[in-house]
């Protein structure tokens, strides 16, 4: 029952349309219809309807009980129902709900494409990084090409090692420190702690 039901079995009572063994019967009715969920007026006149409940079935005569009480009760009740404000119902919004969604699913692509950009870059200093490490090694320790390319490839993936190596490498080729610097040191601490940060705010991928 809606608030409104409630308030025109109120008033059907108090106005001499229902007799109060009838106001209470449609009560208790709609009590178990809704399971309990009700305006608290209408929760608060409860205990006043099975009290007069109690009394009519121990009398067992129509009439025999006197209802002031319950009357009193149901005119509080009703006073009260009309104060309570509305509830707004709760619809399901399609618009908003789509909106949310596309919202989401840009949040989720730029999260994406962000994470695969950090890995292709992570993939282009592991090469740059494991070719100059080979290189270094071939031209100042090991003459074999095939040995020096094994240990060349392992040493690639040492800590601090494998960036020295790659440093010392790639400026014996040419290239200008600075950049050496920024490529085998900071650009891998940039993208250690960008993928950090990720996984702490995102945690890890799930299949």
């Amino acid at each position: 029952m809606s608030p409104a039901d409630w308030r025109a079995l109120l008033e059907a009572y108090l106005d001499g349309r229902l007799s109060a063994e009838a106001f209470m019967r449609r009560f208790v009715d709609g009590w178990r219809a809704t399971g309990g969920a009700v305006p608290r007026a209408i929760a608060a006149m409860q205990v006043h309807v099975e009290a007069f409940e109690a009394q009519v079935n121990e009398e067992r005569e129509e009439g025999a009980v006197n209802d002031d009480e319950l009357r009193q009760a149901a005119q509080r009740a009703l006073a009260n129902l009309d104060e309570e404000p509305p509830v707004a119902p709760h619809t399901f919004d399609r618009t908003r709900a789509r909106e949310d969604m596309r919202r989401f699913q840009v949040q989720l692509h730029g999260c994406a494409g962000i994470g695969c950009v950090i890995a292709l870059i992570w993939v282009a200093l592991c090469l740059l990084q494991i070719n100059f490490v080979i290189e270094w090694i071939h031209a100042n320790l090991i003459e074999n090409v095939w040995l020096s390319a094994v240990i060349g490839f392992f040493l690639a993936f040492v800590p601090i090692i494998g960036n020295i190596l790659a440093f010392l490498g790639s400026t014996q080729e040419g290239w200008p420190a600075w950049i050496a610097a920024i490529v085998f040191f900071a650009a891998p601490a940039v993208t250690l702690l960008s993928g950090w940060s990720r996984y702490r705010q995102f945690g890890p991928p799930r299949g």
